[in-house]
């Protein structure tokens, strides 16, 4: 029996889905395209259990981007065939960009073409040093795609987006993060631990304050402020109304320890180490 191509394993409300084609450098199946990871949307739009959501691939590497074996004129689908695959693979891209549950992209080794792109709809990517993104479409006579146009580009300006994707140059894990592509680098060994430790760290905020926020901030790329001044009026109602935020309330009042208090908690995990 052969192996899964992505696992999925969710413990005390954190969802970890690793894309498990190691000697394939995690490349991108069709059968992934068509149904792991739609699938995993549809768990995560539909289990309140699950609170957040790691990225990873098994093996040193993310993911090397689609199976080029897919591709070429021998490819059995018509060109329309290929043109509605790029759109239902669109469909779950954005809808993983903006479940409620935040995200965490954990990257060691390769993230290129649509690997890159997968690790764009993170809230947070967190990689090792030995990590390397590359817009690599251009290396084959391809648009970068998988919405990582839009993504990156807000990430790291018109101009950067352009270089990156004429060239199909490599970026290193120090550039990526000057770029504000990476949040923060770990050796390869602490990377899973840090991914996993932010990710239960996480679990304890406010859901709906965070879900709120995610998709404000999402809003916010192409909003006017006058926009974003009302999006506000409308997501704060339902934050106030939480149970989170009427205990928090009740905490500050009778000084009673924070209910959520994202230092504490990195400071309690120093100290366990």
């Amino acid at each position: 029996m052969s192996e899964a191509e992505t696992l999925l394993d969710i413990q005390d409300s954190v969802a970890t889905f690793t894309m498990n084609r190691p000697k394939k450098l995690n490349a991108i199946s069709q059968n992934m395209f068509d149904r792991d990871f739609p699938d995993l949307v549809d768990r995560l739009e539909s289990d309140e259990a699950i609170r957040t959501l790691i990225l990873t691939g098994a093996g040193g590497n993310f993911c090397s981007g689609a199976d080029v074996g897919r591709m070429g004129p021998d490819s059995p689908r018509t060109p329309e065939q290929k043109k509605n695959g790029l759109r239902q693979t669109l469909g779950w891209i954005y809808r993983l960009a903006n479940v409620d549950q935040p995200t965490i992209a954990a990257v060691d080794g390769i993230a290129y073409g649509g690997g890159f792109s997968l690790a764009m709809t993170a809230d947070i990517v967190l990689a090792t040093p030995r990590a390397r993104f590359c817009l690599v479409f251009g290396r084959i006579g391809l648009i970068p795609d998988m919405a990582v146009t839009y993504f990156l580009t807000r990430v790291v300006g018109p101009k950067k987006m352009k270089e990156l994707a004429f060239t199909a140059r490599n970026i290193s894990a120090e550039e990526a993060v000057d770029l504000g592509i990476v949040n923060s680098l770990h050796a390869p060994e602490e990377l899973m631990p840090a991914a996993q430790e932010m990710a239960r760290n996480l679990t304890h905020g406010s859901q709906v304050a965070m879900a709120q926020a995610k998709q404000l901030i999402n809003r916010s790329l192409d909003s006017s402020q006058a926009e974003m001044l009302e999006a506000e009026v409308e997501a704060q109602p339902p934050c106030r109304d939480s149970d989170f935020h009427a205990e928090a309330v009740r905490r500050f009042a009778h000084k009673e320890p924070r209910l959520y208090d994202w230092d504490a908690m990195t400071r309690a995990a120093k100290a366990a180490e």
